[in-house]
């Protein structure tokens, strides 16, 4: 029989350990926060060769050396409401070679909604200091998460609570080796936090111990004592009332770079690309078990008695953990073009290496065996258009159009990281308080296309395998609204 020790339950809670990704981030496909701008909200994206304000430092930083001399400021403030539902198809919670029959874990048709408001900042600053030169620099929020799941919902041994919150600080040059192009290289200083909770089924290590004890009981020739922890066994087995939890942290720091360059083959005709590396991270922290204290006192005497696999079934196993994990790098092509004095239009193709994403392996510091979740990611991309009109000449109104193609395959979509394919629809507006201040403010509606989900947690078919054996199974909804707000000055 299988190790059932719960161990490995772990495993699907550190993908928001690690991705810390991520089922909040419904505005950017994968664990992306997605939303760094407010003018590039406006655009669902698509404006990273327009270079307006200190916020290209993002989405192109060559852009940079288009701004007024001296420096330039933008400060972000985004509000995400994301309105997520999990609907329960059958969740359920095996023991592989135990013989007992796979057990519900909650009822069909059971509902729950699991996210809330965050509101997320961001900074940018940049120095022109010629014609040819500028200096930049950008502290923005790259990934982030936070989901809350009810206790008892149908994958709670799967994930019950995370969040993730991450920051970049990426400095920025950029140089023009002629009029028409623009350069610019970075580095990215990626720091990432994250916590998570996960509930513990002990009662499969418990009816595991009992049977072990019946067969040892059977083979001794106590074919009494044997039925009876046998009984024992399927009457525990499933149980709620033995459920444990597990709670996790972890932090690392990690480096990457970016490449970006802006050619303007003609008066208000620029294209752009632009690239960020992946970052490394090991995230190192601590896996903190805590079990029920309810045990009867003679399931307690057999389980003791007779260790499942030579652990005790009574250990909590708490101890430090890592997890390594590699952010995509994603490479942009983008264009601009004034078609009229007043009118532009703007597009932006994003395409993000997320197919290194194969496994996720947990490392726990004792000798319990790594825990191995099944993520099989496909590369992902986006395509975003937009325009904007020059109303007057304080006022600029802008639109756009996003489709996001998500990562995540059918076949391993988690409660950790519920995505699917997605569609942004965005409206904005710059207001020029002054001839050195002025304002974004965008709107966007986001929708995820309904996604079915069948989570098992199994080790991806690896052995030794410290697994819960319990699948979340049902469907998500999740929409969502952005609202940003962003302050330019230039001094």
């Amino acid at each position: 029989m299988s190790n059932p020790r719960p161990a490995g339950a772990l495993r699907p809670l550190l993908v928001a350990l690690a991705l810390l990704p991520l089922a909040l981030t419904v505005e950017a496909a994968g664990y992306r926060f997605g939303t760094q701008s407010a003018a590039a909200e406006g655009t669902a994206n698509a404006n990273a060769a327009e270079a307006a304000d200190a916020s290209t430092l993002f989405a192109n930083p060559a852009g940079i050396t288009r701004l007024s001399p001296g420096w330039n400021f933008s400060g972000v403030l985004d509000y995400l409401d994301a309105k997520a539902r999990f609907t329960d198809a059958g969740s359920t919670i095996s023991l592989p070679g135990s013989g007992l029959a796979s057990r519900p874990i909650s009822a069909v048709g059971d509902t729950l909604d699991f996210t809330k408001p965050v509101v997320v900042p961001h900074a940018y600053l940049s120095y022109k200091d010629s014609d040819t030169l500028a200096y930049g620099l950008g502290v923005f929020v790259p990934w982030g998460t936070k989901l809350n799941y009810r206790p008892d919902w149908g994958g709670r041994y799967n994930l019950q609570k995370v969040e993730l919150q991450s920051l970049s600080i990426n400095p920025n040059i950029a140089f023009k080796p002629r009029a028409d192009l623009s350069l610019a290289a970075g580095l990215n200083l990626e720091y990432m936090d994250g916590k998570l909770r996960r509930a513990v089924p002990y009662a499969s290590v418990y009816a595991a111990g009992l049977l072990n004890a019946a067969h040892q009981a059977a083979a001794g020739g106590a074919p009494g004592l044997a039925l009876q922890l046998q009984q024992q066994a399927a009457q525990i087995f499933g149980d709620p009332a033995y459920d444990g939890s597990i709670a996790i942290k972890g932090k690392d720091w990690g480096l990457g770079f970016n490449l970006a360059l802006l050619w303007e083959p003609m008066a208000g005709t620029r294209l752009g690309a632009a690239y960020r590396s992946g970052v490394s991270h090991k995230l190192k922290g601590s896996a903190d078990w805590t079990q029920p204290n309810n045990l009867p006192a003679n399931v307690l005497a057999a389980i003791t008695a007779s260790p499942y696999n030579g652990v005790s079934a009574l250990d909590h196993n708490d101890s430090d953990a890592s997890l390594s994990v590699h952010t995509p790098e994603s490479l942009s092509l983008h264009g601009f073009h004034q078609l009229t004095p007043t009118i532009a239009v703007m597009a932006d193709f994003t395409w993000t290496r997320d197919s290194r994403l194969k496994q996720l392996r947990i490392d726990f510091a004792n000798s319990t065996a790594d825990s191995i979740t099944a993520e099989h990611w496909k590369d992902s991309s986006k395509v975003s258009v937009g325009a904007q009109w020059r109303v007057m000449p304080a006022l600029l109104l802008r639109t756009g159009f996003s489709m996001d193609r998500s990562p995540v395959p059918s076949s391993t979509r988690s409660p950790a990281l519920p995505d699917a394919h997605r569609t942004w629809y965005a409206l904005g507006a710059n207001w020029a308080l002054t001839d050195s201040a002025s304002v974004d403010l965008s709107f966007g509606h986001v929708k995820l296309k309904d996604a079915a989900m069948e989570a098992t947690d199994d080790g991806d078919g690896e052995t030794p395998c410290n697994c819960a054996y319990s699948t979340a199974r049902g469907n998500y909804t999740t929409k969502a609204t952005i609202v940003g707000v962003q302050f330019n000055y230039k001094f």
